[in-house]
């Protein structure tokens, strides 16, 4: 009997590729052998069987292999297992089985259709399989199980030892499709728009994404249509459907796409030839003038709130009016997005009566002038409106077309003025001045001064001496001063001088002014005193045209001065004066051998007309005349 446990225990310490597969020496005569499959894989099954009835079955190792009363051999892990066939004690026999060892598949055992999963095993160098390509197929070197349509299908891992492991995959259907609507372009500052799904599924979630970002809360299926909104967000929007319990989604055809329209208000103004007067007894015209009205807008006309008739294309209403008259109108616009849809105005409508125009004149300084002062012409128009224009006659020949007439003015010229009015409602459009301007130019005063000194310029020391001034050209009126060596003498302001104070050389100065209209321009003259019997006669310097010269006169701005002065001093001073006094030019030149030479450019911005040129130096004074005419 121990013999027999040992060749047992042999057989059970016996594994993988070192064993042989025989049968061991039955203790039992006529025991038939073991028969079937010496290897099997792990998971699989194999059936072995005896000739000898009436034995038990049992395995050596059941971690490895376990074995049924039938003989029906179930592979576990790999490794190998005996197998016992057991008649009664001490008569048996055995047989040596291989188990292939293969892993489990591992990953998802559902798949949505179009959709891929990823299947895997451990052992690797197998090859995979689909039992039903129709439901899903599945790559043969990666495992990747791509869904077909919905229904189940087993999945095999083969090696290549022929051990396979399968697994069942259920593919499972996609939501139905349904086409999405609505969106569309709406007005700035409304609620927006809306987008719908024409159908659904219970058990279905249906999500709106805008682009790609889920945008609202996804609805559920209710077998009908579903909506959302009104979204007031653009952009382009899908909505993709998930069932519930399997998480397969697709995409639901088309996408609706939301623009925002900005606002156009509408507005509306009246326009008319005659704004809002109208002369007596006309008919006036009115015209809308829309914005935003849109392609085809309609308008309603009103007359002191009453409707002239039912809202019409026409953008234009004729009527004779009464002063004080409202006219209004209403715009219906049919722009997109016009918000309001209507817009209002209205006009007072003023009736202006019939005029004559007419214009008086009137001139600056006066109608009587000195000679070479400018004169300038205003016209006083009366219903001229709001843009008239002149004509100036002078001597009968138009001079300028403007609303004033700035000129140098000759003695007796006759100004005449032509109204032109574009006053709204008038009898006639064209009238002449009421008051034609005659123009008197009087004559400059300017005086011609000599001296005279009784007994003479030649006196005693304390002796009296009685200095006469004598004045041409002077007029009535005329002021005197009298001055010693350049300073003024007080009270000195008649015709003669009279003092017994002289020094020797006193040079003795009367400047004379003439009061009257067309005076005001200084002239003087001057007497030396001596003290020697040698000089008999006046040295007077009175204003003397052949004396000191300008030329060219008149000028056109730039002239020369050349002549000799009666003065011990060096240089001279120059200035030139306007009419009203004011210098408008003063400089020094250079005297050799009391020699003047120099040349005056005052410019081309002063106005034509009558200058005084002074020229002075020490114990000399004289005024020159020099008419500018550019």
């Amino acid at each position: 009997m121990r013999k027999y446990l040992l060749l047992i225990a042999i057989a059970f310490f016996c594994s993988g590729s070192l064993c042989s597969v025989r049968a061991q020496p039955s203790p039992c005569a006529g025991l038939a052998a073991i028969s079937g499959q010496d290897t099997v894989c792990a998971g699989a099954l194999i059936l072995l069987t005896d000739s000898t009835s009436g034995g038990a079955w049992t395995s050596g190792d059941t971690a490895v292999a376990t074995i049924d009363p039938t003989g029906l051999v179930t592979g576990v892990l790999g490794g190998n297992a005996i197998i016992t066939y057991l008649l009664s004690p001490g008569c048996f026999v055995t047989k040596n089985i291989v188990v292939n060892a293969l892993l489990p598949i591992t990953g998802d055992m559902a798949v949505c259709v179009a959709s891929t999963i990823y299947l895997s095993d451990l052992t690797t160098g197998g090859t995979w399989s689909s039992s039903n390509t129709t439901v899903a197929t599945v790559n043969p070197g990666t495992g990747a199980a791509l869904g077909i349509a919905s229904g189940n299908t087993v999945i095999t891992y083969s090696l290549a030892n022929g051990c396979t492991r399968k697994l069942a995959l259920t593919v499972n259907p996609l939501p139905l499709n349904y086409y999405v609507f609505g969106g569309g372009d709406y007005c700035a500052g409304t609620s927006g728009a809306t987008i719908g799904l024409n159908g659904s599924d219970p058990g279905i979630n249906y999500e709106l994404y805008n682009d790609d970002t889920a945008f609202v809360d996804s609805l559920h299926g209710t077998g009908s249509a579903l909506f959302y909104g009104p979204i007031a967000v653009a952009g382009n929007y899908t909505i993709k459907a998930i069932n519930i319990g399997t998480g397969c989604s697709i995409q639901m055809s088309g996408l609706a796409a939301i623009g925002i329209t900005p606002l156009n208000i509408p507005h509306v103004s009246i326009l008319s030839a005659t704004a809002d007067t109208v002369c007596v007894f006309s008919s006036a015209t009115f015209t809308v003038v829309p914005v935003n009205g849109g392609s085809s807008p309609y308008y309603q006309w009103y007359v002191n709130g009453t409707a002239m008739g039912a809202a019409t294309a026409s953008d234009t209403f004729s009527y004779l009016p009464t002063s004080g008259d409202v006219v209004s109108v209403t715009l219906y616009s049919d722009a997109v997005c016009a918000i309001p849809s209507t817009a209002d105005t209205s006009v007072v409508v003023t009736i202006l009566p019939t005029q004559t125009p007419s214009v008086s004149l009137s001139v600056s300084p006066s109608d009587s002038v000195c000679e070479f002062i400018p004169v300038t012409l205003i016209a006083a128009p009366i219903w001229g409106g709001p843009h008239p224009t002149y004509r100036w006659i002078k001597n009968g020949v138009t001079a300028t077309i403007a609303p004033s007439y700035s000129y140098l003015p000759a003695n007796g010229d006759n100004i005449i003025c032509v109204l032109y009015s574009d006053y709204q409602c008038l009898s006639i459009d064209t009238t002449y001045s009421t008051n034609n301007v005659n123009i008197t130019v009087l004559p400059l005063l300017v005086p011609t001064v000599t001296l005279t000194a009784n007994p003479g310029t030649t006196i005693g020391v304390g002796e009296s001496d009685t200095v006469i001034s004598h004045v041409i050209n002077g007029g009535t009126a005329l002021s005197y001063q009298w001055e010693i060596n350049g300073t003024p003498v007080p009270g000195a302001t008649s015709d003669t001088f009279v003092s017994n104070t002289f020094a020797t050389n006193d040079t003795v100065t009367c400047v004379v002014t003439s009061l009257n209209f067309c005076g005001g321009m200084p002239a003087s003259a001057y007497v030396v005193i001596t003290d020697t019997m040698t000089t008999t006669a006046v040295q007077n310097m009175a204003e003397n045209p052949d004396n000191v010269n300008i030329f060219p006169n008149p000028s056109s701005g730039a002239f020369t001065i050349e002549g000799t002065l009666a003065t011990g001093d060096k240089e001279a001073t120059i200035e030139v004066d306007n009419l009203m006094g004011q210098t408008i030019y003063r400089a020094t030149a250079a005297l050799q051998n009391r020699i003047l030479k120099t040349t005056v450019n005052i410019g081309t911005e002063f106005a034509d007309g009558l200058y005084l040129v002074h020229i002075s130096a020490a114990g000399f004074n004289m005024v020159k005349r020099i008419i500018i005419n550019k």
